[in-house]
């Protein structure tokens, strides 16, 4: 059954046989991973199923909570966070050495933020710094994002304190706390292997998931060297070992970058269609 094309595409091609009916599994992430999202994250993956049947390849989408009920497949793509399917997959590319992007290891690393900033960290990448004289930032460390309350920015060390103690009472174990960075904030996306890479200023065109991002206010444009920005962030993605991904950077007002947030495939909501087209490139290498 054809594909509906969806809105925006711009493949400049319809059907394309192309490769042989090797079945590809897209993976829907669950609506609670996806806060104030999920239609945005919807469109994307839907984009993607687009792409790759048009390829010829014969694809099936199924939700995080479906992968230990369908066939075995050679590919699978997926948006997943849960553990169950992480574990799934991770079993999946270890014992069938199927392909699998995001890997899942890469994808638990980007859930787990305290680990993710260490790591960037150790290997000399620029994030923000624990201390800072402009407020901080508590994020929930061991998970990702599912609340509104897992990120708040605390004005000073004693509502640190009082968030933290917060958290805590809600279960979370593990807490990172950053300071603010003060500077353009930038959203950035890409995908690694292709010439995909694009970046925004989210506080210029509005969309905002917690309004989080108006805390830097307006950008002042700051310059900056986009294409060190560009190899610093692909570095991260390799490090991470994710290939579809987005983030968060604060430009300063010397140029200097800091990435204050590193996500496993976001929306892509300011750029779907093109980023479709790169994943569906990304696939194609893989395979």
């Amino acid at each position: 059954m054809r594909k509906v094309r969806p809105s925006g595409w711009i493949f400049p091609f319809e059907l394309e046989d192309t490769m042989s009916k090797m079945t590809i599994v897209l993976i829907k992430r669950a609506a609670k991973f996806s806060p104030n999202n999920v239609e945005n994250d919807k469109m994307i993956l839907e984009e993607v199923d687009y792409g790759l049947t048009s390829k010829g390849f014969d694809v099936k989408v199924i939700t995080e909570d479906e992968v230990d009920t369908v066939p075995a497949a050679q590919v699978y793509v997926s948006m997943g966070r849960s553990v169950e399917a992480l574990t799934y997959l991770s079993r999946r590319q270890t014992e069938s050495g199927c392909v699998v992007i995001n890997s899942p290891n890469g994808v638990s690393l980007c859930c787990r933020r305290t680990a993710q900033m260490r790591l960037l960290e150790e290997h000399g990448i620029a994030v923000a710094p624990h201390e800072g004289a402009h407020g901080y930032w508590i994020k929930r460390g061991d998970g990702p994002t599912i609340v509104e309350e897992d990120v708040a920015y605390a004005a000073d060390k004693d509502k640190v304190i009082a968030l933290e103690n917060a958290m805590r009472q809600r279960g979370v174990k593990d807490i990172d706390v950053r300071a603010h960075v003060m500077g353009d904030l930038v959203k950035f996306y890409g995908v690694n292997g292709t010439a995909f890479f694009r970046y925004y200023y989210p506080t210029e065109d509005g969309r905002t998931k917690f309004n989080h991002e108006l805390v830097n206010g307006m950008p002042k444009h700051i310059p900056f060297d986009v294409s060190a920005f560009k190899q610093t962030v692909t570095h991260a993605a390799s490090l991470l070992g994710v290939d579809i991904y987005g983030g968060d950077a604060v430009v300063q007002s010397d140029g200097t970058v800091f990435i204050i947030d590193f996500n496993d495939w976001p929306s892509f909501s300011r750029c779907r269609g093109e980023a479709a087209q790169a994943i569906v490139q990304l696939v194609e290498q893989r395979i």
